[in-house]
């Protein structure tokens, strides 16, 4: 008999690790990128890590300390936007310093020169990462 195939994400949402073993946050992407690791990379690694947070208190956890500066003005931004992002999402607070004048840009930044991708990312990108002058799809914030 054929074993069913399931996703990664599949198997994380039967088998979730246990809460002391999720300790990413917002702050360690910017303590990441700081130390050489590429910024794309660290957001990812985050997102799939918040995906399995199960409760209010833990993603709370994940938003709240205020990175420090990466050495990038967009990457600081885009720290910014998605706390602010991840707060709606999930009905918490916003986190103060993601409103801090240093989480904003002054240029528009658009992830990729992919064709297509501008029109995309102007009419997908959410709230919190548009007012910071961000433009991403929607769904590369979503992670499976």
């Amino acid at each position: 008999m054929a074993t069913r195939l399931i996703t990664r994400s599949d198997w994380l949402a039967a088998h979730p690790p246990a809460p002391e073993q999720l300790t990413g946050t917002l702050a360690g992407v910017a303590r990441h990128t700081r130390n050489g690791e590429d910024f794309r990379h660290a957001v990812r690694e985050f997102l799939d890590e918040f995906a399995l947070r199960g409760d209010d208190r833990s993603r709370a956890q994940a938003i709240t300390e205020r990175p420090e500066p990466t050495g990038d003005p967009r990457h600081d931004a885009y720290l910014g936007a998605l706390a602010e992002h991840l707060a709606a999402v999930h009905d918490l607070d916003r986190p103060a310093w993601s409103i801090e004048p240093d989480r904003f840009l002054d240029r528009f930044w658009f992830l990729s020169d992919v064709s297509g991708f501008r029109a995309v990312s102007i009419s997908q990108a959410p709230a919190a990462f548009r007012r910071r002058g961000i433009f991403i799809p929607e769904r590369s914030l979503h992670r499976v």
